[in-house]
């Protein structure tokens, strides 16, 4: 009866927490992150629909006005050329000297021009020697120390009798009573000689601008000097002057007054002295019903496609993933990984039914062969064990000789049998699987030294131990089947004098050990098949010891690492076998075992087995 409650527990968990609540969380969520933007965006929308609409209004004010002060300024330019073509004012500018009849005939066929104009001024004429001529001189004041200036002169002369433009002459004459007006400035040439024989002033009345502005629908206009001075129009927008404005570019700012939005444009002219504002608040055309109907169309267009895809997920994703999970959850239970039989759509969802099926075949393959390798290891143990009864036998023998040996002073036999003695010590360290390199540099040397005694000098054995390695735990009878793979493939074939090298160093929180020979070396293809797993000859036919290859496995089944050793080889030159062992953290049992084995060398060469062999510190 517990199955089924806990079955009901798990669904319920798996509804409770389910990708489908979640889901449709996200959907009313999103529903409302939309609808909160719908309005946003309408808002939105509308502000810069009423931004858009003012501005295109500005410019198109602008524009009309800019347009009329051209058409203006153009007419009076053409008026200044009538002036300069009058036959009166050309006898006046050709004389070579001047009297009153012909200044007053100039000045009458400069009003003969005038006539047909209206807003303007005055007209000055100067000739180069300093005579003129004027309409309206009492009403001006000139500043002839301002006009005989370079400064003043250069743009006028600059433009070659072409028009230029100031306000106030350029500050060269002054209206008495204040008012501002519009200059054009001239060269006058003679149509003949085309020598240039004086200056043309033609000042237009802001009288003009006034009209202009005053034909305009929109009462919130201005026009200001390009210094910021006020002509005509809006005496307020003058506070929104832009002494920075680009000539020929409209720049707009949008303004708060009485919690109404509104735009100023300032636009300032090229070549005119000129700078036009504006300031439009007119509201635009509302939103039709079609637009409204159109954003709420879409709104519903959003929402219906939101549900259809959320009954798609959950039809189509969440369903099948929630029936795997159910299956999976059985499997569990029955105590076996097994795979699930689910029908499952031919998509995502089924690869990942298939997926997880491959997996358990995997993991169910790879139990089985873990218990055999188990299996495998326990045997190869046992067999070692038995293989350490004989040593046992031999080691406490060769004590009991090598006693009898001293005592009856055959000191050589003493001394063999000793080293040979420690040597199965050091070989059965009382059953431990792993020893430090101290105890396994001892086996070795032990091992070279009964080696000696059978083949002289013909090696020689050097070591290059880091200190820090010296305590270092590993596999225990490593490096002796290595050292005896050097003497017997390496050395001895070679018929001479060899080295057999064994250096320790700890690195990257590793301890790398090598073993280097200078005999005859291998080949590439005996390099292959040894660290492909192959048996050498040696082995083949049934010859005791571990052997390369035994030695290999060893190596790599202790560290987990298929690529942990490897061998260089020149044949004829050396061989050099590397591995690397990496270290871990030992626990306090450990750590005291390697203290015992650090403090109990002296000790443990004195009690082995039964017997008790006395060394040559205690003889001596």
């Amino acid at each position: 009866m517990k199955k089924p409650k806990q079955h009901n527990r798990i669904r319920a968990a798996l509804r409770r927490n389910s990708l489908a609540s979640e889901m449709w969380i996200v959907i009313l969520s999103a529903l409302a992150i939309f609808g909160v933007a719908f309005v946003i965006s309408g808002f939105l929308l509308t502000r810069q629909y009423r931004k858009d609409f003012e501005i295109r209004a500005s410019e198109t004010l602008i524009n009309s006005v800019a347009e009329s002060i051209r058409a203006g300024v153009d007419n009076y330019k053409d008026i200044s050329r009538l002036i300069m073509l009058n036959e009166s004012v050309m006898d006046f500018m050709r004389a070579d000297r001047v009297n009153a009849g012909m200044a007053n005939d100039a000045k009458y066929g400069i009003m003969d021009v005038l006539n047909v104009s209206t807003n303007l001024d005055s007209v000055f004429i100067f000739r180069t020697d300093g005579a003129y001529v004027s309409t309206g001189r009492a009403e001006y004041n000139v500043h002839f120390a301002q006009m005989d200036s370079l400064t003043w002169q250069q743009p006028i002369l600059e433009a070659r009798g072409g028009a230029v433009m100031f306000m106030n002459a350029n500050r060269a004459i002054y209206r008495k009573n204040g008012e501002q007006f519009l200059t054009i400035a001239r060269s006058v040439y003679d149509i003949y000689s085309q020598d240039r024989t004086g200056l043309l002033l033609l000042n237009v009345s802001t009288k003009m601008l006034e009209m202009i502005v005053n034909a305009q629908t929109n009462p919130r206009l201005c026009i200001l000097a390009q210094d910021g001075t006020y002509l005509t129009g809006d005496e307020n927008l003058a506070d929104y002057y832009n002494p920075n404005a680009v000539p020929e570019v409209i720049i707009h700012r949008e303004l708060r007054e009485k919690g109404r939005y509104y735009m100023v444009s300032s636009y300032a002219m090229a070549e005119i002295p000129l700078i036009v504002l504006c300031a439009n608040d007119a509201p635009p055309a509302a939103l039709t019903p079609a637009y409204i109907f159109v954003l709420l169309l879409l709104l519903a267009a959003f929402a219906v496609a939101i549900f259809i895809a959320a009954a798609f997920v959950t039809r189509r994703i969440n369903k099948p993933i929630y029936d795997l999970a159910q299956a999976m959850e059985h499997t569990k239970e029955s105590g076996w990984m097994e795979k699930v039989d689910l029908e499952a759509p031919r998509n995502e969802i089924g690869t990942l039914v298939n997926s997880y099926n491959s997996v358990i075949d995997y993991l169910n393959d790879l139990f089985t062969q873990l218990l055999e390798n188990e299996k495998s290891v326990q045997r190869a143990e046992m067999r070692v064990l038995n293989e350490q009864i004989k040593p046992h036998f031999l080691y406490n023998s060769l004590g009991t000789i090598s006693y009898m040996a001293f005592e009856d002073g055959a000191q050589d036999v003493y001394e063999a049998l000793e080293t040979l003695s420690n040597f199965y010590r050091n070989f059965l360290s009382k059953g431990d699987r792993e020893i430090t390199v101290r105890r396994e540099i001892s086996i070795v040397r032990d091992y070279l030294s009964l080696q000696k005694l059978r083949y002289g000098e013909i090696i020689r054995d050097e070591y290059d131990i880091a200190e820090e390695t010296q305590d270092l735990m590993m596999p225990k009878l490593l490096l002796q089947p290595l050292v005896e793979n050097c003497i017997y493939h390496g050395i001895r074939p070679k018929g001479e004098e060899g080295v057999i090298r064994i250096s320790t160093r700890l690195a990257d929180g590793e301890m790398r050990i090598e073993v280097y020979d200078d005999g005859v070396g291998m080949s590439a293809e005996e390099i292959a098949r040894v660290m492909a797993g192959e048996a050498g000859e040696d082995e083949k036919e049934g010859h005791s010891g571990f052997g390369l290859k035994g030695t290999i496995d060893r190596i790599r089944y202790y560290c987990n690492d298929p690529d942990i050793v490897t061998i260089e080889s020149e044949p004829g030159e050396y061989t050099r076998i590397s591995f690397r062992i990496p270290q871990r953290v030992r626990s306090a049992e450990e750590e005291e075992v390697t203290s015992e084995a650090r403090a109990g060398g002296a000790s443990e060469r004195k009690c082995v087995g039964e017997n008790y062999v006395p060394s040559n510190a205690d003889r001596r």
